[in-house]
């Protein structure tokens, strides 16, 4: 919708199968086929109604009658230049710049600067790894020290974590990412140049063809506008050695009108046009499913998407994923580690809220894999955290405050910020 272009079939296609995928990596999840259709028909009859608009306002500015109408001025002048034998060279080149190819070079730069912001930021140290960047994303929680920012991430893992993806690429960028920008912008002014200078050589004998010559050679690099390139060649009597020339001039005058206003748009307008999203694929690249630990909501470290076990090595105190005692109602300080080897229940919604021992976990949640070990306790940052904002987290997830251990109280800032080194192994 954002590109504005017409509706076509596969994007309906694109959503059941996007519907399908967040089905399967959610297993816990138990639906039928009445579920499955019934929620297919509510987000595909939501997405129909915006493909209309999509597809109406496409038709409307593509109407063939609507941009007659648009173009009857420039027909007109057109006309008169061609009965009283004005030379149209300058003013064919500087049309034929600005409404073919200065379109086709900023597509060009669109579709090529995604890739390049996301090469840019997986050579810095926080995205170089999936654990530098849960690292850092930790680390950054406890800089801000800011309770709503702690709950967003563990209640809205996902969401969370790309806008903080987001704010990293507009840090990154803050002055702008005119240096791939202008990379490409050179690479395609180097195209066009060749092409015209080709065009040149062959002396086609018309600007017609002398047209078609260039756009033959930029074929493989800038999709021109059809549209566009047929109103322009409509009473085009230019002069092919001139228009060559005024040619060469345009596209100078184009490449400087392209630098200013790069320089001059915000960059999350930019990352809004981009072909390719950074934030979702670096959250891809980095996080890869996206899942979080039934019971104390810690993130899947398998990465990637689809795949069939879900484990982490990271478990935090269960409270941090809501969980409370039924008897007192008081937020769990045990961690998942240590709970599957008790005999101990647990009720949620995948259990219908009904009493299912811990041991046998796997019966409620098949695609995950906590490894059962008593030893296990969880880390002084998540420690710190739970003593930081107990009563915050109690008032939050609808519970009591959790009784926090005695040795928990001492755990400093400090501590917990070593801590959170130790566990993703940095130096």
């Amino acid at each position: 919708m954002q590109r504005k272009s017409n509706y076509h079939d596969t994007y309906i296609e694109e959503i059941l199968n996007m519907i399908d995928e967040r089905l399967q990596n959610n297993q816990e999840v138990e639906t039928d086929i009445t579920f499955e259709v019934s929620l297919k028909q509510h987000i595909c009859a939501d997405a129909a109604r915006r493909f209309q608009k999509m597809h109406e306002d496409f038709i409307q500015k593509n109407d063939p009658y609507r941009c007659l109408s648009k173009n009857k001025e420039k027909f007109l002048a057109d006309f008169k230049d061609v009965f009283h034998n004005v030379d149209q060279c300058q003013k064919k080149a500087e049309e034929f710049t600005d409404r073919c190819l200065k379109p086709a070079v900023e597509k060009f730069v669109n579709r090529s600067l995604g890739p390049d912001i996301i090469g840019e930021m997986l050579t810095s140290e926080q995205f170089s790894t999936r654990m530098s960047f849960q690292y850092s994303v930790l680390l950054d929680l406890t800089s801000k020290d800011d309770f709503k920012k702690y709950k967003s991430f563990i209640c809205s893992y996902e969401s969370y974590v790309k806008k903080w993806i987001l704010n990293k690429i507009v840090e990154c960028f803050s002055n702008g990412s005119t240096k791939f920008e202008e990379q490409h912008l050179q690479s395609c002014i180097h195209s066009i140049n060749n092409a015209i200078q080709k065009a040149k050589t062959e002396k086609s004998g018309n600007v017609k063809s002398f047209v078609e010559v260039v756009c033959q050679e930029l074929g493989d690099k800038l999709v021109i506008s059809q549209g566009a390139l047929g109103a322009f060649m409509i009473l085009n009597k230019a002069d092919q050695e001139q228009f060559a020339h005024w040619l060469f001039k345009s596209v100078k005058d184009m490449a400087h009108a392209l630098r200013e206003k790069f320089k001059k748009t915000n960059l999350l307008t930019k990352l809004q046009n981009l072909h390719v999203n950074p934030q979702n694929e670096l959250f891809n690249k980095l996080i890869g499913c996206g899942k979080q630990c039934p019971f104390c909501a810690s993130p899947c470290e398998a990465g990637g998407t689809g795949q069939h076990e879900h484990f982490t090595s990271l478990h935090r105190p269960e409270g941090l994923g809501t969980y409370r005692f039924c008897s007192s109602g008081k937020l769990v300080t045990d961690i998942c580690s240590s709970s599957v080897i008790t005999a101990g229940n647990f009720q949620c919604d995948a259990t219908n809220w009904e009493s299912h021992p811990f041991k046998r976990y796997k019966e409620i949640f098949p695609d995950w894999r906590i490894p059962p070990d008593a030893s296990l306790q969880a880390s002084d940052y998540w420690k710190y955290v739970l003593v930081k904002y107990n009563k915050q987290l109690a008032v939050a997830f609808h519970a009591k405050p959790a009784d926090i251990p005695a040795a928990w109280k001492e755990i400093t800032k400090v501590q917990a910020e070593a801590s959170l080194k130790e566990s993703f192994h940095i130096k």
